[in-house]
């Protein structure tokens, strides 16, 4: 029995199963379309992006090989300067231990004349005495 309220089948829009399953599929394939289409288009940018990353990685890396070239470099240098300043350095402390001990040996020779020109007044005083002592025994 039709309610007597309600609207006349007729009037009523009836969509068939077959319809739906209809619209679904064109409505899905559509999609699969879109999400195709923007997978093909970031697949396209991929390489793009890649390159430029491999690109900055590549500059990065290369930077740093060159500042380490350039301390190997620099380190070498101041290896070989610090070689030379140990050879200039050894000379100077040779040739100050040299002047150290002429200094010390010319002191021990100042002081040798000294204790040599002291020895020389005892003898000569030594001298004069005995030679006073036998000039009072001869006036005697």
């Amino acid at each position: 029995m039709v309610d007597p309220g309600s609207a006349p089948a007729a009037q009523q829009p009836e969509i068939s199963i077959s319809q739906l399953v209809k619209k679904h599929k064109e409505s899905r394939d559509q999609e699969r379309a879109a999400t195709d289409k923007k997978i093909k288009e970031v697949m396209g940018l991929v390489p793009g992006v890649s390159a430029a990353l491999v690109e900055n990685v590549n500059k990065d890396v290369l930077d740093v090989f060159t500042n380490q070239h350039l301390l190997e470099v620099e380190g070498k240098e101041l290896q070989s300067q610090s070689e030379k300043f140990l050879k200039q350095s050894q000379t100077w402390m040779n040739i100050f231990e040299n002047f150290n001990q002429s200094l010390k040996e010319l002191g021990d020779m100042s002081n040798w004349a000294t204790v040599i020109e002291a020895d020389a007044r005892e003898t000569v005083i030594a001298l004069d005495q005995m030679m006073k002592s036998q000039k009072d025994l001869k006036t005697l």
